[in-house]
């Protein structure tokens, strides 16, 4: 057998193996946000002082998922787009065409190239930036150190720049696109976490070792019915690409 024909069985095979590993990846991060306890900031300040005055200072951590209102006296200004924010990214990228050439040659020997231009896009700079904030209920707050946090950023500048460089016989340009996404400072969102006063301080933040750390807009409800539908989608992805391989197996087998 021709080892060529084992090709596309092997890849299907692959991406089952990596869309179950997604599929997985999505049942554990739902069995972490229904693990972790639902809180607010005043029973989470009360557990603390009765924690540091039974055990000590430093004591306490548990993971929670809790909502409130993102307060920033000292916030960041995105670059392009102006709008205050506790977090952003921006990201330039080059869109261009790039010239393949394939040479191919039938069975009397003559040969023939076709050529193609196929798109290209190519990071030129990424920049990201997060400060802290406080999340706030009822006039009770928490500092949030966002530093290794999942966030849900939305787009705020999107823009296509003119091609700043000529063309030359293998590429072409298309322009320079520039995208900045940020979290807006103000609203209410879901953070799931772990809270802890082990710098000192009661805060929110990453968890020792693995865990959910989510700062997001919507309700536990909304984020839920996320994760499930990213399971169902990588589950039936699974099981499609399984029988594919199956199939073109015994194919390249007869």
């Amino acid at each position: 057998m021709d080892g060529s024909q084992l090709l596309i069985p092997a890849v299907l095979g692959a991406g089952a193996m990596a869309t179950g590993l997604a599929r997985r990846h999505q049942a554990r991060r739902l069995a972490t946000l229904l693990d972790a306890r639902s809180t607010s900031v005043a029973e989470l300040r009360d557990l603390q002082a009765t924690v540091a005055e039974q055990m000590g200072a430093g004591s306490f951590r548990e993971r929670v998922k809790l909502q409130g209102t993102i307060v920033c006296n000292e916030p960041l200004t995105a670059p392009w787009s102006g709008e205050l924010c506790v977090a952003f990214t921006n990201t330039t990228t080059a869109l261009m065409e790039v010239r393949e050439e394939r040479t191919s040659t039938d069975s009397a020997g003559n040969t023939t190239t076709e050529v193609s231009w196929e798109r290209r896009e190519e990071t030129l700079q990424q920049l990201e930036r997060r400060c802290r904030f406080e999340l706030q209920q009822g006039g009770q707050g928490l500092p949030v150190d966002p530093e290794g946090a999942e966030l849900e950023l939305e787009t705020a500048f999107n823009q296509l720049d003119p091609p700043t460089a000529a063309n030359t016989g293998l590429y072409r340009q298309l322009g320079t696109r520039r995208v900045e996404s940020l979290l807006m400072a103000g609203g209410t969102v879901l953070v799931v976490a772990e809270c802890s006063d082990a710098s000192g301080n009661l805060q929110l933040q990453a968890p020792e070792g693995s865990g959910l750390f989510v700062v997001r807009r919507g309700s536990e409800d909304d984020f839920s019915r996320s994760i499930r539908r990213w399971r169902r989608v990588w589950m039936a992805s699974t099981w499609g690409l399984s029988v594919a391989a199956a199939l073109s197996l015994l194919l390249a087998l007869r």
